[in-house]
């Protein structure tokens, strides 16, 4: 399973495609992180980790090399800098990706 996912923050400045596994969120080159980041929050130091690291994201704070996240939270907030719930922010054609893996029958309702 490989279903490409895609991601904005409220005011635009954050953005970013990615393909969830089911195992795995990838977020893919080509998108913009936030200038803004909560380090003390469950997941940010591994969040961090690809923020400060210069082979994936640039100065300008493109993402240039892919990313390998656990869960599409901790991806979520790689790109926007804060805790999220990435079955939400995360959509599928504008569906809350946590609502398509229900609709799919990939995810019971929880």
């Amino acid at each position: 399973m490989e279903i490409r996912i895609q991601m904005r923050t409220r005011e635009g400045n954050a953005f970013a495609e990615a393909l969830y596994t089911g195992e795995q969120t990838i977020v893919l080159p080509g998108g913009r992180i936030s200038n803004n980041f909560e380090e003390h929050i469950r997941g940010g130091t591994f969040a961090k980790k690809y923020r400060d690291n210069l082979e994936y994201v640039d100065a300008n704070k493109t993402i240039i090399k892919k990313c390998v996240f656990s869960s599409p939270s901790i991806a979520a907030q790689f790109v926007n800098g804060k805790s999220s719930n990435g079955y939400r922010v995360w959509k599928v054609d504008g569906m809350d990706l946590g609502k398509y893996l229900e609709k799919e029958g990939i995810r019971n309702k929880k």
